[in-house]
């Protein structure tokens, strides 16, 4: 408190001036925003990397640190300010993070996309391209932020991809279509031997041979791999087939026109020509398939035959009467001829030639009709000749267009289903005209049968795939049988043997595939199907039995798990984390062993739903207290507000003002984490700027206060020294009220010296002058109490009383006195006192507070 008692040579020396708060303030604002701006300057000037991670390090402005920034790039500067700044400068540190976060998104990026581009130029490099690589490519390549060189890089090997691909396809269409037009050469061979056609229509042998000659070339393709593996082979084979039958179509076209020739030499001819030469020589010519018969070359011959041939007429034998009985024609004979006349009216040819076979079988010799029944039979005989004949034709012309049908089936492209229907319509109604137009001619009937069978041999072909599909997936039923038997002995009798637990997880996938693979095996025989259905599924139930065991059992954990999930509560610190190992430990058993996908679903809705909730409640109790902690902000910015305000009140209750905000903040909640440091460092601040007027208040009071005792001490002296020297002081009582009162207990010591040197009663001056000795033992024992150095004469005395100080401190104990009181004591004392002594007094009470 009088520590600056020594530091004032002269009372009268000149105040010091205490200038106000506000100015200072003022002053080192400017000062700070003037170093703030001249860092945002030095930063903006920056155009080195490292020179700017060196400036952010070291600088102590934020928007100077942030200004810097924008200079640093390279992930190494970014790495190395983010770790200086990420306690200090979230902005810098937010700014670092977004950026260190782009660099490596990119790097990911380039990564894919070099990898994008690896695999392109190994496609680019493999002899058979697939669509589904190039497309596996495309749905792999994400260049909308690669590299722009990586970008056009991509591009160029994608266009290549993309210009096999298309020579791919262009090739393989090629291919298909000279298959195809092979095929159709080859209907068109078949249509011809069958029912002739037009010789400029014909297929040739040259067309055949530019055919190979095309798929040759496929076949040296560059991009030959790509094609099918059967299309060479049915190419090859549709070309053989096709080979021979032009080479038949030649031979036989060949003979057909021989005929043509023989008979225009024959009609040609003016002599008389021999019908057995005739004969013989027609009989000599190759033989045509009955499809190449003409009915107009046949007919020239017969005519040609009759008209070179003589015709002997002879007398036809006298017929013998019969008699018949007018009485003798039985019941069945009228009736079957009343039926057959009835038929052949209504047009019921079919029920007419049953009446007729009927009547055909009746014995007339033992049943004679009569001669009315004969008549009426001859009539009615030769009205169903009549209308056979003309069925006979209509049923030629139908079968003609059944045929021409029948050609036209192949070139329809139907599937071998709709094919088969329609063939069998056409023979179904072929049968029928057997029976309402009588029986076909053969040529009629075997050109029918080959369209038919030329129309069915696709059919013929897919039934018999089909057939040999059966079979197959028969035998593969059998080995996916096999393989399940064989999977479940190694899996379950092993494990059982060893000790080991079984590996459910495989298991469980084993059957899944095998189950899938016997979904996808395909049509299999009748007469085997439910054989074999039966063994697969004994076979599966063998490994499905004790599957289904365990899986119950990893049931009853799952719904322990989600037992637990819907114990723990929400408002515990620790939950998070044990939410977190309870999904942990659900994923393990979730790998472990997977339920059935529906059963697993539920479960997992279940769990999700247990974590959901308490999350909920933990976001709400968070809500809760986020609510509340900016609450608190409000509270504590309002008394920092109110500190900050306190600055420029009188320092009179700043002491209160102080004293009340601390115990308030003390008091007051939690803030936000994010705003936590800047609102303690506000108030802070504030504090800092409040105790700081304080302290210069207390100084100015301490200062106030020696000046006082140095005052009333030397007017003390100065009263004392008047009455020893008999000279009056001329100082009163209203001398010592106009100096500043001391402590109460200083004020009241010295108060009653200065009122005893004033009255100066009798022999006052003696007392004083007696008092002198006292004065210095008791300056010399309170220098020993308070450990201060003595003048170097009076070395002897102190070590003397140094003894009785230390004798008296031991008898009284607790009860010794302090320098507090030795110094009351002093001041107290009348004596005179010198201006040494003075000092010496003034020191020991500076230490005394100090």
């Amino acid at each position: 408190m009088f520590g600056f008692l020594f530091k004032r040579a002269d009372r009268a020396a000149p105040q010091p001036v205490v200038a106000p708060q506000a100015a200072l303030r003022a002053e080192a604002k400017q000062e700070a925003d003037q170093a703030r701006q001249q860092a945002l300057q030095q930063a903006q000037a920056l155009s080195d990397e490292t020179a700017a991670v060196a400036f952010i390090v070291q600088s102590a402005f934020a928007d100077a640190r942030l200004a810097a920034a924008q200079q640093v790039q390279s992930p190494a500067a970014l790495e190395q300010v983010l770790q200086a700044c990420r306690n200090t400068d979230r902005r810098v540190a937010k700014l670092m993070q977004t950026r260190l976060d782009s660099v490596r998104q990119q790097q990911v990026v380039a990564g894919k996309a070099a990898a994008c581009i690896a695999q392109a130029q190994r496609l680019q490099q493999e002899r058979q391209l697939m669509p589904n690589q190039v497309a596996e490519l495309d749905r792999s390549w994400d260049g909308k932020d690669a590299p722009l060189e990586m970008q056009q890089q991509f591009a160029q090997l994608r266009a290549a991809l993309a210009d096999r691909l298309t020579s791919q396809a262009a090739l393989q269409h090629g291919a298909i279509g000279l298959l195809s037009s092979a095929r159709v050469l080859h209907v068109q061979a078949k249509t011809a031997l069958i029912g002739g056609g037009e010789a400029g229509s014909l297929p040739t042998l040259d067309t055949l041979e530019a055919l190979e000659a095309q798929m040759a070339a496929c076949a040296s393709h560059a991009e030959a791999l790509t094609l099918p593996r059967h299309l060479a082979t049915d190419f090859a084979q549709e070309a053989q087939a096709l080979r021979k039958l032009l080479v038949d179509l030649q031979q036989h076209q060949s003979a057909l026109q021989a005929r043509i020739e023989l008979l225009s030499n024959w009609e040609a001819a003016t002599e008389a020509l021999d019908p057995a030469a005739l004969k013989n020589a027609w009989s000599a010519l190759p033989r045509l398939p009955a499809a190449l018969l003409d009915d107009g070359l046949e007919q020239r011959y017969q005519t040609l035959l009759k008209q070179h041939t003589v015709v002997v007429v002879k007398q036809p034998k006298p017929q013998a009467t019969v008699a018949v009985a007018e009485t003798g024609d039985g019941p069945q004979i009228g009736e079957a001829l009343d039926g057959l006349e009835k038929a052949l009216e209504d047009g019921a040819l079919q029920v007419a030639v049953d009446f007729d076979k009927a009547l055909r079988a009746i014995d007339f010799k033992q049943h004679k009709p009569s001669a009315t029944q004969l008549s009426r039979l001859t009539q009615a005989r030769s009205e169903l000749t009549r209308l056979q004949g003309w069925a006979r034709w209509g049923g030629n012309v139908s079968r003609e267009e059944l045929t021409k049908a029948a050609l036209d089936l192949p070139a329809q492209e139907l599937a071998p289903a709709e094919l088969a229907k329609k063939i069998g319509s056409l023979r179904a109604r072929w049968k029928s005209l057997d029976v309402s137009s009588g029986s076909a001619p053969k040529n009629l009937w075997e050109g029918f049968d080959v369209a038919c069978t030329s129309a069915y041999a696709p059919v013929a072909a897919h039934f018999q795939q089909q057939a040999e599909q059966r079979q197959a997936n028969q035998v593969n039923a059998r080995g996916l049988i096999d393989d399940v038997l064989q999977h479940a002995q190694n899996a379950l009798a092993a494990d059982a043997a060893s000790g080991v637990t079984p590996d459910w997880k495989l298991i469980a996938q084993f059957c899944q595939q095998k189950q899938q693979a016997w979904k996808a095996l395909g049509a299999i025989n009748r007469s085997e199907k439910k054989s074999l259905e039966a063994a697969f599924a004994a076979a599966l139930q063998t490994l499905l039995a004790p599957l289904a065991e365990q899986q119950a059992i990893e049931v009853a954990r799952r719904e322990k798990l989600i037992t637990e999930a819907a114990e723990l509560p929400a408002n515990q610190r620790d939950t998070a984390d044990r939410v977190k190992e309870l999904q942990a430990r659900w994923q393990e058993q979730a790998k472990a062993l997977p339920l059935p996908r529906q059963e697993e679903q539920e479960l997992w809705q279940r769990f999700r739903a247990a974590c959901d909730a308490i999350f909920a409640q933990r976001k709400e109790a968070a809500s809760s207290a986020d609510a509340e902690r900016r609450d608190n902000l409000r509270l504590r910015e309002e008394q920092c507000a109110a500190l900050e305000a306190a600055l420029t009140r009188p320092d009179a209750g700043l002491a209160k003002i102080l004293r009340q905000a601390r115990q308030e903040w003390t008091r007051g909640g939690q803030v936000p984490r994010a705003v936590q440091a800047q609102i303690d460092a506000r108030f802070q601040a504030a504090v800092t700027a409040v105790e700081a007027i304080l302290d210069q208040s207390r100084r100015q009071a301490a200062l106030a206060q020696a000046d006082a005792l140095r005052a009333k001490l030397v007017l003390c002296q100065k009263v004392e020294a008047g009455i020893t020297g008999g000279e009056a002081s001329g100082i009163g009582a209203d001398d010592w009220q106009a100096l500043p009162a001391l402590a109460p207990a200083f004020e009241k010591i010295l108060a009653a010296r200065f009122e005893r040197a004033l009255q100066n009663s009798g022999g006052y001056a003696a007392t004083l002058e007696a008092g002198r000795p006292l004065l210095a033992q008791e300056l010399l024992r309170a220098e020993i109490l308070a450990g201060s150095d003595s003048p170097g004469a009076l070395s002897r005395e102190r070590l003397q009383l140094q003894v009785e100080v230390l004798q008296a401190s031991l008898k009284a104990g607790a009860a010794a006195k302090n320098i507090e009181q030795q110094l009351l004591h002093i001041c107290g004392l009348p004596a005179l006192i010198d201006e040494a002594s003075l000092q010496r007094l003034l020191k020991l009470v500076a230490l005394a507070k100090a």
